[in-house]
C-alpha cells in the first residue's frame, strides 16, 4: 500500500512538472497602451523551456490582485481557441517589459453585481495607471480601504435604492477627480464599435445591460498552465431583441483585441474570478437590445 501511494505521489509529481517547465516570451508585435508599451492584443511567441517548442499566441494582459500584484499571464492560442493563463514564477523575458495589467475579479456571493462592477471598475483604472488625484490610490492602498469602498457602493445601490448608475458613476468621479458620462447609440453595432475602440485604449469601461434566461458558453477554452484542469467556460452577455429578460446586469470591460479578423472584449464579471471574452460581433453587434444597455466612462 506505502509502495502504490509513494508510486501515485511520484506519478502525478512528474506529471504536473510537465506544465511548470518556464516560458519564454517574445513580442513580436507590441499594441501599446496609453500607459504601457506592451498591451492586451499584441502578439507574442512562447518558447517552452524543457522541448524548445514554440508556439504564436495572443497576449491577453497581466493578470493582478487587489494589491496590484502580479500572479498570472495571461495568452490566448488561437489554434486550440484556449486562453492559458501561466504563473508570473514560470515566465521568462515579458516580467521584463511594462505590460498592461487586468485585475483579477473578486467572486461575489449573492446578486450584488453593481456593486462589485463599481469597484472593478475603479480598481481596473487605479491598475491601468489612471489616477489623477491620491483619492484613488489612497482608495486602493488597503484591505480595509478597498472593502469600505464596496461597502458604501452596496449601500448606496442596494440598502438606499439609489439605482441610477449614471449618477452614481458621476459621484465617484467626481471624488476621484475624473469626469464620468453614459453614452447613447442608434444601433448596436454602434455600441459594439464604441466598446472596442474605448477598451483598445486601455480605459476600462462600465457597462449594464438586461440578460436572458440562460448563459453562453464561450468558444474559448480557460486553462490553467500549471494545474491543467477546464474552468468554467459560461458567461453572460446582453439579452438578444425578443429574448425575454431574466434581469440585469453589471460587468467592465477591461480591453480589446482581434482575433482571426474578429473584434474581441476582455471582460471582468463578478461571477467568476478570471476574465472572460465577449466576441462583440456574435454577442453584440448582431442583435443585441441596445437600447437597455448602458456604456459609461470617465476620463
Amino acid at each position: 500500500m506505502r509502495l502504490l501511494t509513494f508510486l501515485l505521489a511520484l506519478f502525478f509529481s512528474f506529471f504536473a512538472s510537465a506544465f511548470t517547465q518556464e516560458v519564454n516570451v517574445d513580442v513580436i508585435t507590441a499594441k501599446k497602451h496609453l500607459n504601457f508599451p506592451v498591451g492586451v492584443g499584441s502578439k507574442v511567441r512562447l518558447t517552452f523551456s524543457t522541448d524548445q517548442k514554440t508556439k504564436e499566441a495572443i497576449f491577453l494582459g497581466r493578470l493582478v490582485n487587489q494589491e496590484n500584484e502580479t500572479e498570472e499571464y495571461l495568452f490566448l492560442d488561437e489554434v486550440k481557441t484556449r486562453i492559458v493563463m501561466i504563473d508570473s514564477e514560470n515566465i521568462v523575458g515579458l516580467r521584463k517589459s511594462r505590460t498592461e495589467a487586468i485585475v483579477r475579479p473578486i467572486n461575489q456571493q449573492g446578486s450584488t453585481c453593481a456593486a462589485y462592477g463599481f469597484f472593478h471598475f475603479w480598481n481596473q483604472m487605479h491598475a491601468s495607471g489612471f489616477n489623477k488625484s491620491e483619492n484613488l490610490t489612497q482608495m486602493m492602498s488597503s484591505d480595509r480601504t478597498r472593502l469600505q469602498f464596496l461597502e458604501e457602493a452596496i449601500d448606496i445601490y442596494y440598502l438606499q435604492n439609489r439605482n441610477n448608475i449614471t449618477n452614481i458613476m458621476k459621484l465617484f468621479g467626481k471624488r476621484f477627480g475624473f469626469s464620468c458620462k453614459s453614452h447613447h447609440f442608434t444601433s448596436s453595432k454602434d455600441v459594439s464599435e464604441f466598446l472596442f475602440i474605448k477598451s483598445a485604449e486601455g480605459r476600462p469601461l462600465l457597462i449594464d445591460f438586461n440578460i436572458g434566461s440562460d448563459m453562453v458558453s464561450s468558444t474559448y477554452e480557460i486553462k490553467d498552465y500549471e494545474n491543467p484542469t477546464s474552468i468554467d467556460p459560461r458567461l453572460w452577455i446582453p439579452r438578444q431583441v425578443g429574448q425575454r429578460t431574466a434581469s440585469g446586469h453589471v460587468i467592465v470591460a477591461a480591453g480589446s483585441f482581434i482575433s482571426r479578423g474578429k473584434k474581441k472584449l476582455l471582460i471582468l464579471d463578478s461571477n467568476w474570478s478570471e476574465p472572460r471574452v465577449w466576441d462583440l460581433e456574435k454577442y453584440v453587434a448582431r442583435k443585441a437590445a441596445y437600447k437597455e444597455m448602458g456604456v459609461h466612462t470617465c476620463q
